[in-house]
């Protein structure tokens, strides 16, 4: 598989890169060991690098990562997690909410450790941005767990350019991971161009728009209680009959070009048409779909195929409107 240097890194990252949010739970259930199957199916079959967060299942899905390495070794596998959301499980059930000052990150990136088995990781990108907190505070942290080892790259992950602008100035880093789609363009307006201008690799989430590119929805899709999804404006509100028809549109040029994975595979190479960007996240919830996702790195787009998509998205304008995905609340919200 193609791998891109991240950034001003020395990880050369494979075109694809193995996304873990379904391993924790919040799409409709999910079992362990058909969790670690996928992890060494895409690794199998050419992805070198996973990533995946603390809150994802509290832990889970760094669990099961940490369980793959102990069976197969960690040589030549990049692993990036990510901290800065805290949670607590009481009567009311389970309350999440940002925090990224910088003495919680270090207590969560040594909980984070434990549970991959490791002593350091690849890449630690901080999760959200947090009104409030002092940059400094943030990237310092992040800086003096590099200076320690622990981490050897920083990141940020959902931040807009002015949130970037500020930690940046308070320490360089490397990477950024927004939410990126054919319907979720709006980074392609300051943030991929902030990115390009300071040289700091981005690493795009949701390139199947959580699911409506693998060309198995339609209008009549609905999602189980406890999939996020299922409260999520992008698959219930006014729009989604128009993202349907849209996303159909979109299939046909796919197939006019001959792509064999279809609408999956074009989806994954319009956010890799970027040079900004240096690799895809894709989930994927067993082996089948781990192995499907890493033969989506095919040829780059057409310019008739840039077009044709460019064509489809101008004729329906209203499907870009942007919409929840589960993002936690501010501290001022959460447990004090």
């Amino acid at each position: 598989m193609e791998t891109r240097r991240l950034g001003d890194t020395d990880l050369d990252l494979s075109v694809i890169g193995l996304g873990t949010w379904v391993f924790g739970g919040r799409w409709g259930g999910t079992d362990d060991d058909d969790s670690a199957a996928a992890v060494h199916a895409a690794l199998d079959a050419g992805v070198n690098w996973i990533d995946t967060a603390d809150i994802y299942g509290q832990g889970r899905a760094e669990r099961v990562v940490g369980r793959v390495l102990r069976e197969r070794g960690a040589d030549g596998v990049h692993v990036a997690t990510k901290g800065g959301v805290a949670w607590e499980l009481g009567d009311g059930g389970l309350r999440i909410w940002r925090e990224a000052r910088g003495d919680y990150l270090r207590m969560a990136l040594e909980r984070s450790l434990i549970a991959l088995g490791t002593d350091h990781v690849d890449l630690y990108q901080v999760h959200w941005p947090v009104p409030g907190v002092p940059p400094a505070d943030t990237m310092g942290a992040l800086a003096d767990l590099r200076d320690e080892g622990k981490i050897r790259w920083i990141g940020v992950s959902n931040y807009d350019r002015a949130e970037m602008d500020a930690a940046y100035r308070a320490r360089p880093f490397s990477s950024y991971q927004p939410g990126y789609h054919m319907f979720r363009r709006q980074v392609e307006d300051a943030e991929l161009p902030w990115c390009a201008d300071h040289g700091v690799g981005v690493i795009a989430y949701g390139p199947l728009a959580h699911g409506l590119f693998t060309g198995k929805m339609d209008e009549a899709t609905t999602f189980a209680a406890d999939d996020w999804r299922a409260a999520s404006e992008f698959f219930t509100d006014g729009a989604y009959p128009e993202r349907v028809a849209a996303t159909r549109e979109l299939a046909a040029i796919a197939r006019g070009a001959g792509r064999v994975g279809g609408i999956a595979e074009l989806a994954v190479m319009w956010v890799l048409r970027r040079p900004e960007v240096t690799s895809a996240i894709v989930g994927a919830r067993d082996a089948a779909q781990a192995r499907a996702n890493a033969a989506l790195a095919a040829a780059p787009l057409t310019g008739d195929e840039r077009a044709a998509v460019d064509a489809v998205l101008a004729r329906h304008p209203d499907i870009a409107r942007p919409y929840g995905h589960g993002e936690p609340p501010v501290r001022e919200e959460a447990p004090q």
